[in-house]
């Protein structure tokens, strides 16, 4: 199973993630950008792969997560 992640010590902050893609990203009181769907399914899979390309400073992936 694929986890969407954002390294917060390579975020610049930019809003491009949740301005983009508001179904899977938010921003939280800090101005930091969260992730609402950890485990994208079907479009949001896309949604989230237009965020990682556009991510001016690459903080965002998708990693496969153990499922133990």
């Amino acid at each position: 199973m694929q986890k969407l992640v954002i390294e917060r010590r390579l975020c610049l902050k930019s809003g491009q993630c949740s301005y983009l893609q508001p179904d899977v990203f938010k921003r939280d009181d800090e101005n930091w950008p969260v992730v609402t769907i950890e485990h994208p399914e079907g479009e949001q899979i896309e949604q989230a792969t237009d965020a990682i390309e556009m991510c001016p400073a690459q903080a965002i992936s998708l990693v496969e997560e153990d499922g133990s």
